[in-house]
């Protein structure tokens, strides 16, 4: 009598939500009538194709593999079971990636001192694990607004933008970083500006 039965491959992931940074435990229950052959653990993540063999005997087994997420997107992951009269069955889920987590944005002055008419060098180092998108520096001097829109590549970049001091106050300056995602890190730093001239 033929066995004309396909295994039985229930998995499972250890995270419902991934975000990059996880680490994926993709899991399976292989069950058979008869008995198992072997099973195979595939999936595709930057550009790669992983394909992980294993060898099992008797009706029943569990397979798993870790995988690291490193980039956001949608990845099948297929898991096959083979009996040993060659039945096949698989199963394969979508696993959908996501970015959650914010750049690092650290600022720095060029002085320590503020003084009416000085002209101060604001500068930023931004960094992201998968990629940065833009950057912004926003501050407001004697009431006027200013924003200062960059464009951004890769996982690091440096902003900064020279202004002159023209007035006395208390001023806050920020500096923006937004990622491939939509995560958005803000840094903001208020000076405080005295009426001493530099040029007095």
């Amino acid at each position: 009598v033929a066995d004309l039965t396909n295994p039985i491959v229930k998995t499972t992931f250890n995270i419902t939500n991934p975000i990059v940074g996880d680490v994926l435990n993709f899991t399976g229950n292989l069950t058979d009538d008869t008995g198992l052959s072997t099973a195979n653990i595939t999936y595709n993540i930057s550009g790669i194709l992983t394909k992980i063999n294993f060898t099992l005997s008797g009706t029943s087994a569990q397979i798993s593999n870790k995988t690291a997420l490193t980039i956001v997107g949608v990845f099948n992951f297929t898991m096959y079971a083979t009996d040993t009269s060659n039945n096949v069955k698989q199963n394969s889920t979508l696993v959908i990636v996501t970015d959650a987590t914010n750049p690092v944005v650290n600022t720095t002055f060029n002085t320590t001192s503020f003084f009416v008419n000085q002209v101060i060098n604001f500068t930023g180092n931004a960094t992201d694990e998968t990629a940065l998108s833009s950057g912004n520096i926003t501050y407001n001097l004697s009431g006027v607004l200013t924003k200062i829109n960059f464009s951004l590549s890769g996982t690091s970049a440096q902003m900064s933008n020279k202004t002159r001091l023209s007035s006395a106050g208390v001023f806050n300056f920020t500096m923006f970083a937004t990622d491939n995602s939509g995560n958005v890190k803000q840094n903001s730093t208020l000076i405080t500006v005295t009426q001493t001239s530099i040029n007095s």
